[in-house]
């Protein structure tokens, strides 16, 4: 997947015990962490984040892909600062699917 608010996934080796995954190098944190930092968000500060999430959900639903586990803790903020990007993480419980059939 190649979107500005979705973690590059590199690379992905395994060895008998287990699972390595190389990604791209985010610094800021998680969401969740700013939230219970600041005293409050301004609606711009909520409706910047919100735009990325969106953005970034609707770029995953159109490569027919599900999350299935959102929430401030898989929304992390690439660096320091207001404007730092989010980027959405955890893919662990998404599922391909197909629009013509419903999921359970």
């Amino acid at each position: 997947m190649d979107h500005p608010n979705v973690v590059k996934l590199f690379e992905a080796y395994q060895d008998k015990k287990r699972y390595y995954i190389i990604t791209e190098m985010i610094t800021g944190g998680e969401l969740f962490d700013q939230i219970t930092k600041r005293p409050y968000f301004s609606e711009r500060d909520a409706a910047h984040i919100m735009k990325q999430v969106f953005s970034a959900i609707a770029y995953c639903h159109a490569n027919n892909i599900v999350h299935r586990d959102l929430k401030p803790e898989n929304l992390l903020l690439e660096g320091e600062g207001s404007n730092a990007l989010i980027k959405v993480i955890d893919f662990g419980t998404s599922q391909v699917f197909d629009p013509k059939k419903k999921m359970k």
